[in-house]
């Protein structure tokens, strides 16, 4: 089985891609709702009725204890999982089945995707709905293209590379804070075989700047302390300001060596089959 896991709160205008996009990939889903206000369960319902959707027993976005509920779910689980928020696609390069058979053969128990940062670099064009997304916004950066903690700062990325998820057969997925990495040796290992594209600053519109914004109240005074989730505290002006400082260094993910491959494979699948 293969399984893949998030969490959201408030995601009704990202869940119908990122549902849309997951179901194709994976037999089953764990969707844990923390106390959404809006239509996100209903979606969660229509899109994937066959997946488990949960009310989180949390209250707040707690770091460990997020990650703590989440390795509940992924325990009870055999086979394959992948944990992502509702910003991050998978996009494998090959099937996943030859992706794990891979693993196997090499005896380990995991590895790391590749991970990537989504810029939108035509702000004034909306993304079409029913699409997918990752086929309309093309554009962004290699997380792991080794520009140094200040520069990344700077641009309103985390100060290492923070998007290469884990995908492992491991009871549990043994995650840092915040599951950016992993403690197991298999998940320290990135892979080009398998992409993560995570929307740091595209679609860049209203409503996805609102669902930014809008964590900021969840994060517990304790995870602040300690800088972690800090960066839901920014104002849009800033985050303006970071899209604007970031948006030149942007190119075309198409002609990328590792996320070229993965989306052109995810542009081939929705071909029609030729006519025999």
């Amino acid at each position: 089985m293969r399984t893949v896991l998030t969490h959201f709160y408030n995601e009704e205008y990202l869940l119908p891609w990122w549902l849309e996009h997951h179901v194709r990939l994976f037999d089953h889903g764990v969707l844990i709702d923390h106390g959404s206000t809006d239509g996100s369960a209903d979606i969660c319902r229509r899109i994937a009725p066959h997946w488990r959707l949960v009310r989180s027993r949390l209250t707040h976005f707690d770091a460990y204890l997020t990650d703590f509920e989440l390795m509940g779910y992924e325990q009870e689980l055999p086979g394959w999982k992948v944990a992502l928020t509702v910003t991050e696609f998978l996009l494998p390069a090959r099937p996943l089945a030859e992706f794990e058979r891979k693993l196997e053969r090499e005896g380990r128990m995991g590895g790391a995707a590749s991970g990537f940062q989504l810029v939108d670099i035509e702000p004034a064009r909306e993304p079409q709905p029913g699409r997918l997304l990752m086929l309309q916004k093309t554009h962004g950066l290699d997380d792991n293209a080794g520009l140094p903690p200040r520069e990344r700062l700077r641009f309103g990325l985390a100060a290492e590379a923070s998007h290469n998820r884990a995908y492992h057969r491991l009871p549990v997925g043994m995650y840092t804070p915040g599951r950016h990495a992993s403690f197991h040796p298999d998940n320290v290992v990135r892979h080009p075989d398998i992409v993560v594209v995570h929307l740091s600053f595209a679609p860049w519109n209203t409503r996805f700047l609102q669902r930014k914004m809008q964590i900021a109240a969840k994060v517990p005074a304790e995870d602040l302390k300690h800088q972690r989730g800090a960066h839901h505290l920014r104002t849009r002006a800033q985050w303006e300001a970071f899209h604007q400082a970031i948006a030149p260094h942007a190119v075309d993910l198409r002609a990328h060596p590792v996320a070229g491959p993965a989306l052109a494979r995810l542009e081939l699948s929705l071909r029609p089959p030729p006519l025999t």
